[in-house]
């Protein structure tokens, strides 16, 4: 399995790369957890688990998979700050 590393976090939402291609995550509770599919199982937060996370088809070019992350990051702000 390719190396898997983390390329930025806000929030709960961590920005992974493998292979030249990227992917999101979410960090939560000490596990980590698909974003954009139905699936919501978490995993270890590892670099393994978060490879398993993402499975196969879940990453995506870079320019498009970082404004996703920008969207949920900033999405993610906004709710933090009315929760306050």
């Amino acid at each position: 399995m390719a190396q898997v590393s983390i390329v930025e976090q806000r929030g709960s939402h961590v920005l992974i790369q493998r292979r030249g291609r990227l992917a999101v995550v979410e960090r939560r509770n000490g596990e980590v957890y698909p974003v954009g599919s139905e699936e919501r199982e978490g995993y270890p937060d590892t670099p393994e688990g978060m490879a398993q996370a993402v499975g196969h088809d879940g990453w995506g070019d870079p320019e498009t998979v970082r404004a996703d992350f920008e969207e949920m990051a900033e999405q993610g702000e906004e709710l933090a700050q009315r929760a306050r």
